[in-house]
């Protein structure tokens, strides 16, 4: 339940339909996300997601992570997140926007360790989270 309320801002018991159709039909013109799966025997469990959403004209793009709470801190987060910005930068956006809450400290140190010009507003209670793609990151 941490997980999704620090990815909504908001507690969340249940997901309705039109909210389940949001989160998995994509506009590819606009829309990628991406998803860790593991395959155990004939089921298939979700690990983490990581998506963008561009404006109009493909100039910026919101981007949100959720890794399952037992795999934190192992690298699944980075990794979905190179994905999709690799992603963005190759398909021309300049911007990928986030914003996170100031105690997700590990959606912070993630955005830091990326590349990202991290806007702490205490008094707005989030964190902005901004990259830009035209430059790339040196490391």
């Amino acid at each position: 339940k941490e997980d999704l309320y620090y990815r909504y801002f908001s507690e969340i018991n249940e997901f309705t339909h039109e909210d389940l159709a949001n989160m998995t039909q994509i506009d590819y013109d606009r829309e990628m996300a991406f998803v860790a799966v593991r395959r155990i025997d004939q089921t298939e469990e979700i690990l983490g997601v990581t998506r963008a959403i561009s404006d109009p004209d493909n100039i910026d793009a919101e981007f949100a992570v959720l890794v399952r709470s037992d795999l934190k801190g192992l690298g699944l987060g980075r990794r979905l997140m190179e994905k999709l910005i690799t992603y963005t930068r190759d398909h021309g956006l300049q911007r990928l926007n986030g914003i996170t809450m100031p105690n997700n400290r590990g959606m912070v140190a993630l955005a830091r360790k990326l590349g990202f010009n991290v806007d702490i507003q205490l008094e707005e209670g989030i964190v902005g989270l901004t990259l830009n793609l035209a430059q790339r990151e040196e490391s």
